[in-house]
Order: C-alpha cells, then sequence, then structure tokens
C-alpha cells in the first residue's frame, strides 16, 4: 500500500527492466478490467513484487502482449492475465479499500472528507475484488482489527506492533496457496510487510507528530529527534527483515525471476531506507 518496495533501475539489464514496467502495466490493465478502473490510478510497486513473488514461488509462466495503454495513448508491452498478476490485482482491491477507510479514522479537516470520498469510490471496488478472492476480505479485516487496538492503545514496541501488520502481508502473499507454496509465501510476505511498517513509521516520524498520529517508533523512541538519531539501528532492523525475506526465498529452489526478485528486495530497499533518512535529515535542518 504504500510503494516502498521498488527496484534500482541501474543495475538491471534492459530485458529485466523492460520485463518490470510489463509486470506494472499488466497489472494496470487486469486490475482495471477485473476490478475496478480506480486501481489504475493508486497501483505502486509493493504488489507489483508481490505478483514476482508469486509467479516465482508458483511457478507462474510470464507472456506479454502489445496494448495500447488508455493513459499515454502510446503501445506498450504488458504482463498477460494469469493467476498471480489476477489475484494481485483482487488483494490490491481489498487492501485499497481497508487503506482507504484507515484514512478516515487518521485524517482530520479537509484530508478527511477526501479519504471518505476514496472510500465510497473504494466500496464497489471491494465488492469485485472480494468476489474474485472469497475469504480474503473477511481475513485482512480481522488482522487489520487487530492492528487497529494496538495502534489505538499506542503501543511502544516496535516488534509487537509491526508483527501484527506483517500478519496482514503474509497472508495476503500466501491465499490461496497451499503446502510448501504457502509456507514459503506466508514468510515471505511477513519479512516484507515488516519492512514495509517500520520504514513507513521512520518516513513519517515528522509528519504523525505533526497530525497527532500515533507513530510506534516516535513512542518507543521518545520522540521525533530521537527516531532520526536512531537511524543506524532502524537501518540495520530493516535489512535484518530483508535478509530473513531472502533465506525464505531462496526456499523456491529458483526462478528466471530471482534477479529481478533480489534487486527489488536488496537493493531496492536500501536506496528505498537512505532516501528517508536523506528527506528527515534535510527537513530536520
Amino acid at each position: 500500500m504504500f510503494g516502498y518496495i521498488k527496484p534500482r533501475a541501474s543495475e538491471l539489464l534492459v530485458k529485466e527492466n523492460e520485463f518490470y514496467k510489463a509486470v506494472y502495466c499488466g497489472i494496470c490493465r487486469i486490475g482495471g478490467k477485473r476490478v475496478s478502473r480506480f486501481t489504475r490510478l493508486l497501483l505502486n510497486n509493493d504488489f507489483v513484487f508481490l505478483c514476482l513473488v508469486r509467479m516465482a514461488v508458483c511457478g507462474d509462466k510470464a507472456c506479454a502482449e502489445t496494448r495500447r495503454c488508455p493513459y499515454s495513448l502510446k503501445k506498450k508491452c504488458m504482463l498477460c492475465e494469469n493467476e498471480s498478476a489476477l489475484y494481485t490485482s483482487a488483494a490490491f482491491g481489498i487492501l485499497l479499500y481497508y487503506k482507504a477507510l484507515d484514512d478516515v479514522a487518521d485524517d482530520r479537516g479537509f484530508a478527511r472528507i477526501a479519504a471518505k470520498f476514496r472510500a465510497l469510490f473504494a466500496r464497489s471496488m471491494f465488492k469485485r475484488a472480494s468476489a474474485l478472492c472469497p475469504g480474503l476480505a473477511e481475513d485482512v479485516k480481522e488482522r487489520l482489527s487487530s492492528l487497529a487496538g494496538l495502534e489505538k492503545s499506542r503501543v511502544p514496541s516496535p516488534d509487537l506492533v509491526s508483527d501484527s501488520f506483517a500478519t496482514v502481508t503474509a497472508l495476503a502473499a500466501s491465499y490461496g496457496t497451499e503446502g510448501e507454496e504457502r509456507d514459503i509465501l506466508w514468510e515471505c510476505g511477513y519479512h516484507i510487510g515488516r519492512y514495509i511498517y517500520l520504514i513507513d513509521a521512520f518516513e513519517d516520524v515528522l509528519r504523525d507528530e505533526k497530525k497527532g498520529n500515533f507513530n510506534v517508533l516516535a513512542e518507543y523512541y521518545g520522540s521525533p529527534d530521537a527516531v532520526i538519531g536512531a537511524a543506524g539501528d532502524i537501518g540495520q532492523t530493516l535489512r535484518d527483515s530483508i535478509h530473513a525475506f531472502c533465506r525464505a526465498y531462496e526456499r523456491s529452489g529458483g526462478s528466471v525471476y530471482d534477479k529481478l526478485v533480489y534487486n527489488i528486495a536488496q537493493l531496492g530497499s536500501a536506496d528505498c531506507f537512505a532516501a528517508a533518512v536523506n528527506k528527515l535529515k534535510g527537513t530536520d535542518k
């Protein structure tokens, strides 16, 4: 939901970068066709990564076709619909709706009014997505309710709160799979979810203080300045989560998508944290 998981394009071969773009455009097209056109406007890199990991672990083969993009009006190479791409589009629609509801609860003033409109538009999208993945919406709702309880109580434990969010992403990554595939995807989703929650808390620490929102890192360290000062320790925690993801992913036995997956997980995550540090230190000055 946040867009933190993206590749370091400079380290990719041209064909790998083009394939990544094709997956992004394919999910955009599939989501617009099968879920809602609303998803096209808000699709982010995290769900492209989810699709890649599911294709790798589940053994989905990728084929692409050239289609005209409705926004740029140019012809682009796009991933053809497969099980992982369709599932990703549905999961995105479900989580996008719950994110809109969360924004309604957190925002104030005009921002809250805008969030209510987003939630209203997302409702029909949520219904279509739920029909594609029966049961996922209720399971996600239950886990998000647990997370909301911890945040409302302002629990000052990064491990506990990020664990609650990570179970949501673990479920989203593994839903509909079985056996070893489910175990691998659950673990991959869990560790990426922990990374996403903590880096989001780190990047938003100043904004959350200004808005009066809960931020688990600020609660734990005592102040935004202390959080920024602890960037080294927080960075190590994030790297530990990425390493745990990679160990879990290795159990899948290898795939043609491996180089792209490792690029995003290892290099892209490092770039994202470095950008967050620079942003906060620049703001702090």
